[in-house]
């Protein structure tokens, strides 16, 4: 029984510091775990916000785009008023070079939208020809009136999708 008594202490003290240094490895492991995915749910929330915030800019961008082309469809339907009064063709051309410059640009941001939806339905009206016989002729009254409302749908529904996101913080 001497030798019980000798190796006990011994075995029970190797037995716990390796008890200790298996606690501590398992300890370090769940910390590093944790750290890892501290960082990368960091990681992914900046993204979030860095996709939300230059969201909310390009849709900022297209609702001041929509704003304009829906200004100048206004300035080019009065402009109809004008010519029966006698107003300046050279005034509606430069109007109409107006229109097509908004057109365009809001064809560039249309393109920079996530919500497809949005996207798809932005560009099917921005999408409709008023020039189909060149930017010299002024399109008709009523197609710039269709045009001015579907804009005005549109530009509706930037509005819609920035409220959304406001509203979302």
């Amino acid at each position: 029984m001497p030798n019980f008594n000798t190796i006990w202490p011994v075995a029970s003290f190797a037995l716990g510091a390796a008890l200790t240094q298996f606690n501590s490895y398992l300890t370090e492991k769940r910390q590093r775990i944790r750290d890892r995915e501290s960082r990368q749910y960091e990681l992914s929330k900046g993204l979030l916000e860095g996709k939300r915030s230059f969201e909310i800019e390009v849709l900022g961008d297209l609702y001041k785009c929509l704003t304009s082309l829906n200004d100048a469809v206004d300035v080019l339907r009065d402009w109809h008023n004008m010519d029966e009064n006698g107003g300046s063709v050279e005034a509606a051309r430069e109007l109409c070079s107006r229109l097509q410059g908004d057109v365009a640009s809001a064809w560039r941001l249309n393109g920079l939208l996530f919500d497809s939806q949005l996207s798809d339905f932005v560009g099917d009206v921005i999408g409709q020809e008023l020039f189909p016989s060149g930017p010299e002729i002024v399109p008709a009254r009523r197609v710039l009136e269709a045009y001015g409302d579907k804009v005005w749908d549109a530009h509706d529904a930037v509005a819609a999708k920035l409220k959304s996101l406001y509203e979302a913080v």
